[in-house]
């Protein structure tokens, strides 16, 4: 089983265009394609596009004469991907093409030509039919694109993709717009030697592994975990957290590809050299990787309970405060009101949208975005195709390291445990493929020497508060109670009375909420996941989660061990789904099979939680005996 890289060289005469997604100037109508450091580049998306169709176009010369040529068989679908299967479940594709960027070449940014359309009776030009392009590149100029070809394949069958890749290249004549009058005339093809990495069998004597390992996650080029669209939109959001079950995606997607089973379910029978890994599989549990600005520090998602008043440059925490107050006689803002600054210590990092707070000295990377604008094609014309453009935002890496953890606390077996862990890490060696919407390559680091503790940039602190009480903050959305009992007319009471039974039944009745509660919840679903998760033939129910950043205060019901036991379990492991919330969204009670019925498991990431948040610098824990807390009674508003 072999990773593979190979670097590839274009060679074009100018002029040429590849038109950017973004505006430009003011005027311009069709604007180059550049990177935010303003470098010129081909989208690796149009690279892939246009060796499918070489390799389409050889295929039907091949398929008139097919002994002459027998080993040009082109697995298209599986090398370059397909659309949707008919079971709604999305498929994966081999080869990963990176942008190609500009390596070298004169430009000329001043330069711009001009379009027209005639008009037939008049031979005149038509009103409103002059269209400004942006051309850089200067007509009979050499300009050279550099870019890269990954995959991950069986060693037996690295040289006949190489091959077909090569053949397809060569078969290139023009890349970009305005083919028909001669721009983007391909000069010549350069491959470099590629680089084969091959993956190494585990350790025959594992080392043993701790429950709780840290994770770096790298990835490789831009990235695009999409956010949902709002109904008629059909431009995707990026959210720069990636979850944990796209981690878990993109290691069986390069597991599949490595075995040479695309689309397969992994067995012990498809890699004999990692069984207890394939066995164990299921029982993994990784969590979302956050983007940090601190090396080794993962950073920590703000609790929903810090306020603002106006003219203070504190933050104070009313988590432990019973009911509504002032602070210092003024009236508490939540992070809803905030009106963020550049200049402003707190400001919640607009590269991560509300509900979550998200502040740079909490360890949150600010991050730069780009967005791409793609279309389907109309084979026939070689034009693109109505009503199907839609774009998508993409995170920069820019050399940033997203932190995560793996817990195989569920594998009791020691010697299970470090097997599987051996084996997982030999099949990562070189990284994997398939991460996101845009299937980018990415890096993976395991941290066997530090403990998980360190990987936070707030410290914790598992010492109850007065009570016992415990605050919890999530740290991820979280599937928490089932929504039997509420329905549109439902409001604040029915909704905390559905977290007070959820929280005494996750706890074993050893913990229950007190004091307020600040959270936010959201409805999450559509026709992909009922198909898939649910089944059509079932009635439709989108999950009822909980979001990322709310807070419970929860107090010990008798043993304060107990109590706590059930806590450090859940920081562990994250929050179980309750016997209430099975039942309701119809999910399996095997934790080896949830997966199939739900995607918002503890295993892919999904409630984890921070215990006592110690913030420290200018955050004030507050309570209802705090000279600043000045408690009212709740004001309700009569129309």
């Amino acid at each position: 089983m072999q990773n593979v890289i190979m670097e590839i060289s274009l060679s074009l005469k100018g002029p040429l265009l590849t038109q950017s997604s973004n505006p430009g100037e003011l005027g311009l109508d069709a604007v180059i394609a550049r990177h935010h450091d303003k470098t010129p580049y081909l989208p690796g998306t149009l690279i892939a596009g246009k060796l499918r169709q070489a390799l389409e176009e050889l295929q039907s010369v091949v398929n008139q004469d097919k002994e002459k040529v027998d080993w040009f068989q082109p697995e298209l679908d599986n090398w370059l991907g397909q659309a949707s299967k008919p079971d709604n479940l999305p498929s994966t594709k081999q080869l990963f093409f990176s942008d190609f960027d500009l390596k070298k070449g004169a430009l000329d940014w001043g330069n711009i030509r001009e379009r027209i359309a005639m008009d037939e009776k008049t031979e005149a030009v038509k009103k409103h039919q002059i269209v400004m392009v942006e051309n850089p590149f200067i007509s009979g100029g050499q300009y050279i694109f550099c870019g890269k070809l990954h995959f991950f394949a069986p060693a037996d069958k690295v040289d006949n993709i190489l091959r077909h890749v090569k053949t397809g290249f060569n078969w290139f004549s023009q890349l970009g717009g305005l083919k028909s009058i001669g721009f983007g005339q391909v000069v010549a093809v350069d491959f470099k030697k590629p680089q084969l990495h091959s993956i190494k069998k585990p350790s025959a004597n594992p080392m043993l592994a701790k429950t709780r390992i840290g994770i770096t996650l790298k990835p490789d080029y831009p990235f695009c975990i999409a956010v949902k669209p709002v109904p008629g939109r059909n431009f995707f959001d990026a959210s720069p957290i990636i979850p944990g079950g796209a981690i878990i995606g993109a290691i069986a997607t390069t597991w599949n590809h490595l075995t040479g089973n695309p689309g397969s379910r992994i067995s012990g029978e498809i890699d004999g050299d990692r069984k207890e890994l394939s066995k164990n599989f299921s029982k993994l549990r990784i969590t979302h990787a956050f983007p940090s600005s601190v090396d080794k520090k993962r950073p920590v998602v703000a609790p929903l309970s810090l306020t603002r008043i106006y003219d203070d440059n504190n933050l104070y925490d009313v988590a432990q405060v019973s009911r509504p107050c002032l602070i210092n006689r003024k009236p508490p803002d939540f992070a809803l009101d905030w009106k963020d600054s550049e200049d402003d210590e707190y400001t919640t990092l607009k590269e991560y949208p509300w509900p979550f707070i998200r502040m740079q000295e909490w360890g949150w990377a600010r991050l730069q975005t780009e967005m791409r604008v793609r279309t389907g094609m109309d084979r026939d014309k070689y034009r693109s195709q109505k009503k199907h453009l839609f774009a998508y935002e993409q995170i920069i890496p820019d050399n940033r390291q997203w932190y995560a953890e793996l817990d195989l606390s569920r594998i009791t077996d020691d010697d299970e445990r470090a097997g599987t862990l051996a084996q997982l890490e030999s099949l990562l060696e070189y990284g994997i493929i398939g991460l996101s919407k845009t299937k980018t390559p990415a890096q993976i680091e395991f941290d066997r020497e530090n403990d998980i503790e360190s990987l936070f940039a707030t410290n914790e602190t598992m010492t109850p508060k007065p009570g016992p009480q415990w605050i919890i903050t999530l740290q991820t959305d979280a599937l928490i109670g089932s929504p039997e009992s509420l329905d549109e007319t439902s409001g604040a009471d029915e909704l905390r009375t559905m977290y007070e039974k959820s929280w005494l039944e996750l706890s074993g009745g050893n913990l229950k909420l007190v004091c307020c509660y600040f959270a936010r919840q959201k409805l999450s679903g559509g026709e992909h996941r009922w198909i898939v998760f649910q089944g059509k033939e079932k009635p439709y129910r989108p999950w009822l989660l909980t979001e990322g950043g709310s807070v419970f205060v929860l107090q010990a019901t008798g043993d304060a061990e107990k109590a706590r036991a059930e806590i450090d379990k859940w920081q562990q492991q994250g929050l179980p789904l309750t016997a209430n919330t099975l039942k309701y969204y119809r999910i399996t009670d095997d934790i080896t099979r949830q997966w199939q019925d739900c995607p918002f498991i503890p295993q892919n990431g999904y409630g984890e939680i921070a215990v006592n948040i110690r913030a420290g610098g200018r955050v004030r824990e507050l309570n209802d005996d705090s000279p600043e807390v000045v408690l009212i009674d709740r004001v309700e508003v009569k129309r």
